[in-house]
């Protein structure tokens, strides 16, 4: 296998690979609840196994996960309650607000959007020329809202998995643990799913937007998933990269 993971490569190696394909991934990742069944970490360990493939078949480099991430925030008093805390519209199953077990993770957009503009600076200065971020999904729409500006200020092309995904029911990571996101970790990382976590009468199966994570995803869906956002993603990336170059 290739070796794609920045932090791993020596100087030369980083140089080359930069050289011969100017793209950097950055997965955009929580610890967050994901359910009873699917791991705190599973938005960037979604995305950086997507783009680990990716980089291994057309180039580039894939930088760590980002594990902070902002999301809609709901006070109380004196606490804080962010993301599936609260319960909304769409939730798989309704609940009171409370606080996630294990969700880690919240950053005011603002300063996480200057953290990426830091990231950017440095890509930039590195020899980067595409970054491609994708994941938590408000953190994957923060990164989209500075397209503009990364390209003005920084010379860079940004693009998420979602950027040429026609196929509404094929996009990656496109629920909360429901059956898209866990059948995408059911593909790329099987041993990290366990639905024994589950109670029988499904009263831990809050937190969840989607369809039914148990009854409707299955390791083949997720591989399709994958599939697609692969192919589309790539024919992107070599298709502006080829632009660039005349």
């Amino acid at each position: 296998m290739k070796k794609v993971l920045y932090e791993e490569l020596l100087p030369e190696e980083c140089v080359q690979r930069i050289k011969e394909m100017p793209v950097a991934y950055l997965p955009l990742g929580t610890l967050e609840w994901h359910g009873p069944h699917m791991p705190l970490g599973a938005d960037g360990i979604q995305s950086k196994e997507l783009f680990v493939r990716v980089a291994e078949k057309v180039g580039g480099v894939v930088l760590p996960i980002l594990f902070m991430g902002p999301d809609r925030v709901f006070h109380d008093g004196d606490k804080a309650f962010y993301g599936m805390d609260i319960n909304t519209e769409g939730a798989l199953n309704t609940y009171h607000v409370q606080q996630m077990k294990g969700s880690a993770y919240w950053l005011e957009k603002g300063l996480f959007q200057d953290y990426l503009r830091s990231i950017f600076a440095q890509l930039s200065r590195a020899g980067i020329r595409i970054v491609v971020g994708h994941g938590h999904g408000p953190s994957t729409h923060a990164f989209q809202e500075l397209e503009e500006e990364a390209k003005e200020k920084y010379g860079l092309t940004i693009f998420t998995a979602w950027t040429f995904a026609e196929d509404e029911r094929l996009r990656y990571q496109y629920d909360h643990a429901g059956a898209n996101e866990t059948s995408i970790v059911m593909a790329v990382r099987p041993e990290l799913v366990d639905f024994s976590q589950v109670k029988e009468d499904e009263s831990n199966l809050i937190g969840i937007a989607g369809r039914h994570p148990v009854r409707e995803s299955s390791e083949a869906f997720g591989n399709e998933i994958l599939e697609y956002t692969m192919k589309t993603l790539i024919a992107g990336i070599e298709e502006t990269i080829g632009k660039d170059k005349n």
